[in-house]
């Protein structure tokens, strides 16, 4: 029994070895991931992000709908070269800034269903940073001292205090924390499990064909009886009667031991957690100094909202109809002029809106200006929506679109059509307020041939407002509409402006 005791205490030598083995390889494991966590931290650049805000406020009650289109307008101007050149040669301290770098590291939104845009710079420098958001939003006030629907003022001032650092160092110590620990237990599971197997391999070899319990029992009672060259044999009864004089049988486990399936599961597990908690703190959206606390309220009260970090906007700027920018390629676009005659039944909750707007600017020639005088017509019944719109075309010598083309001497080009319904129309109502956007493909008809695409899609949105009582259903309506980066109010003496509501 004391052979037995001593061969088990013999055995267990191994299974602490691995034990500590094991512990001292995921302690590396771990100093070794945390340092390169931490210095890679320290190799990364520096960068500070500034934000700086300014409000679209309607002037009058009718203007509501259009603050959030211009919204949208300078949020799109802020990130122009123009806008950017302009603040920049504004502003001395940003001598030293590129315009590529200033226009790499300016960014603008605004969240939905507020009028206040957002302005932020990212700059290796935090005073520029700071200098160049104040001076983009000075530059959009100066700009939006010319309309006449709104009042575009300045918002919160960047400041030092406000500014972020990046890179982010309490998330990157955090995910390097925690891939230090997974990798910690992955290396002491591993060092575990080969420090067993390398034990285990010579108490297979000696259990032999006897399996892995092999009995020990003291064989000196029955030396004495029946000592080597005794005729005398030992009955098979006698056997079970030495078990009874105190021998004790001892189950022979592998030297060192294996971990557990319990172990096992838990450590794998606990492993797998860290690293999909890493991968939630790397992929959580990085907080921006000024996404929160901001609640700027219109004048007449109408708009109030806090800037957060909604979807970059989508780019304003014509765009050819290929599957990758959002318009519906050929083979799914529906063949061009088929929803011309088309309408939505309005039902007992729906409306119809037309309304015709002054003169947009398409595209800016090296000699003069393409514009076009917008009209949209929309019928909807709360759920499904079908807009029309039209775009008569004209080649003008001016610096900007004309109230009266024809009598400014443009030149009249083609006119473009163009039908979306939904879901690429998306339509809100705000009461009696009419809201719709959409990038709408445009085609031509031509004389003697089919209408056909013209592989030019725009980027529209147009508001509708009541502007008097509803008379039999109907009520005049005031408006302003949006194509790229140039909006225009209603114009009444280029057609009816209306709102239609059934019964």
């Amino acid at each position: 029994m004391l052979g037995a005791e001593m061969s088990a205490a013999d055995q267990s030598r191994p299974g602490r070895q691995g034990a500590r083995r094991a512990v001292v390889t995921g302690v590396v494991a771990v100093l070794v991931v945390l340092a390169a966590g931490l210095a890679l931290l320290a190799l990364q650049p520096r960068t500070t992000t500034a934000t700086a805000t300014l409000t679209v406020t309607p002037r009058t009650e009718a203007g509501a709908g259009a603050a959030l289109l211009l919204a949208d307008r300078y949020t799109a101007l802020a990130g122009s070269a123009e806008v950017l050149a302009e603040a920049r040669a504004g502003a001395p301290a940003l001598a030293e800034v590129s315009l590529a770098e200033l226009e790499e590291g300016t960014a603008a939104d605004r969240a939905p269903g507020t009028a206040t845009v957002a302005v932020r710079v990212t700059l290796p420098d935090r005073d520029a940073a700071v200098t160049a958001a104040d001076a983009v939003v000075d530059r959009l006030v100066e700009i939006g001292a010319a309309e006449d629907l709104v009042d575009v003022d300045p918002g919160r001032e960047a400041s030092p205090s406000d500014a972020t650092g990046s890179p982010a160092a309490t998330r990157w110590v955090v995910v390097s924390v925690l891939l230090a620990l997974a990798a910690g237990l992955c290396a002491a599971l591993a060092s575990a499990l080969l420090a067993g197997r390398a034990a285990a391999g010579p108490a297979a070899r000696e259990a032999g064909h006897h399996g892995t319990d092999v009995e020990q029992l003291d064989d000196l009672p029955g030396f004495r009886e029946a000592p080597p060259g005794s005729a005398t044999t030992r009955p098979p009864a006698a056997q079970p009667q030495t078990a009874r004089t105190g021998v004790t049988a001892t189950a022979v486990r592998a030297p060192g031991g294996t971990l557990s399936r319990t172990a096992l599961s838990a450590t794998t597990l606990t492993a797998a957690s860290l690293l999909v908690l890493a991968a939630v703190a790397v992929g959580a959206p990085p907080s921006q100094a000024g996404d929160a606390g901001l609640d700027d309220t219109a004048a007449d009260g109408t708009l109030t909202g806090t800037t957060g970090a909604p979807p970059a906007p989508t780019d304003p700027a014509p765009a050819a109809p290929t599957p990758e920018n959002g318009v519906p390629a050929a083979a799914t676009q529906p063949e061009a002029g088929a929803l011309a005659l088309s309408s939505v039944p309005l039902g007992a909750d729906g409306v119809a809106a037309t309304a015709s707007f002054g003169g947009v600017l398409l595209e800016e020639r090296a000699v003069g200006l393409t514009v076009t005088y917008p009209s949209v017509s929309l019928t909807t019944d709360g759920r499904r929506a079908l807009a029309h719109v039209r775009l008569p075309t004209y080649n003008c010598l001016t610096a900007e679109p004309p109230a009266d083309p024809v009598a400014a001497g443009c030149a009249r080009s083609i006119t473009e059509y163009a039908d979306l319904a939904d879901p690429e129309l998306q339509v809100t109502r705000d009461g009696d307020r009419i809201e719709l956007t959409g990038l709408f493909p445009t085609y031509t008809r031509p004389n003697g041939s089919p209408p056909g695409y013209t592989g030019r899609a725009y980027q529209l949105a147009a508001s509708i407002t009541p502007d008097g009582p509803r008379r039999e259903g109907t009520a005049p309506a005031t408006g302003v509409v949006r194509i790229g980066l140039d909006s225009a109010a209603t114009a009444p003496e280029r057609g009816v402006t209306r709102l239609q509501h059934p019964g």
